[in-house]
């Protein structure tokens, strides 16, 4: 073989493996930058989600805080139709949670509540309503949501049945 022509197949070598190594690394830089936008992504969303879930359990506790009328009567039942409401958003915020352990805390605790609102807001002496307790914990794990720490598992403990045992 020819020396030009040895040359100009390692030539043609070269390009063919140069060209290969950048098109893969495009490729590899758009599957990045892919994955980086999907987390962003879930991120935003279970950020907003997570402020949305706030809110509404500042809304639930006022609610309750004016007491929970009879059921037999029509302020009982406007009360309900109203819990129903936030406990209807509270479920559409949950649906929102990437998290599988978020998402469930939030469907059972708006499980929990519409089940039974007059239990969960019975005081007795030196114990405070379970709505609150409940309301409590969901802002505990929604600022991990937010500040994008750990669940905190200890939160299972108070909550008996909300996730299934491992």
């Amino acid at each position: 073989m020819q020396a030009e022509t040895l040359a100009g197949l390692m030539g043609l070598a070269g390009a063919v493996v140069g060209a290969g190594v950048s098109t893969g690394a495009v490729i590899w830089q758009q599957r990045k930058t892919a994955h980086e936008a999907e987390r962003v992504h879930l991120l935003g969303m279970s950020e907003a989600a997570a402020n949305g879930v706030i809110q509404i359990t500042y809304k639930i506790e006022d609610h309750f805080a004016d007491g929970v009328p009879h059921r037999e009567t029509p302020e009982g039942d406007q009360w309900r139709t109203v819990l129903k409401a936030l406990l209807r958003d509270l479920e559409n915020e949950a649906l929102r949670f990437p998290d599988l352990k978020v998402r469930r805390l939030v469907q059972w605790g708006h499980a929990e509540i519409l089940r039974d609102p007059e239990g969960v807001a019975v005081q007795e002496e030196w114990v405070a309503p379970r709505y609150g307790d409940i309301c409590i914990h969901f802002r505990t794990v929604m600022g991990t949501v937010v500040r994008r720490e750990p669940f905190p598992d200890g939160i299972w403990a108070r909550f008996p049945g909300a996730w299934p045992p491992s």
